[in-house]
């Protein structure tokens, strides 16, 4: 199996695994769909950033061998899904806008 579908199926089950969790922690005025694709298109932009971000860093400083080993891929994959969830976290509690009615 390749890396490129490990990470596809890695992400796929970290969106399912998202379903219950964001049934539970959405504000209660949120509809559970509209608040799924809130938490997932966040929690998605999120990583990419971080990733995009971690990795020039990491080739700038010529530190790419890092990730070769255990420890450090696993600090990087934690540096990139934590502020991701937080940032999709913090999304999914806020209640919904009251759009005004004309």
């Amino acid at each position: 199996m390749s890396t490129q579908s490990l990470g596809i199926i890695l992400w796929l089950v970290l969106m399912l695994l998202a379903i219950p969790y964001v049934r539970h922690a959405k504000h209660p005025r949120a509809k559970p769909l509209a608040a799924y694709m809130v938490f997932v298109t966040l929690f998605s932009v999120g990583a990419v950033v971080m990733f995009t971000i971690l990795l020039m860093l990491l080739s700038g400083y010529g530190g790419l061998d890092t990730l070769h080993d255990f420890p450090g891929a696993a600090i990087f994959s934690t540096l990139v899904f934590i502020p991701a969830f937080l940032l999709g976290r913090w999304q999914l509690k806020k209640p919904p806008r009251q759009v005004p009615v004309e």
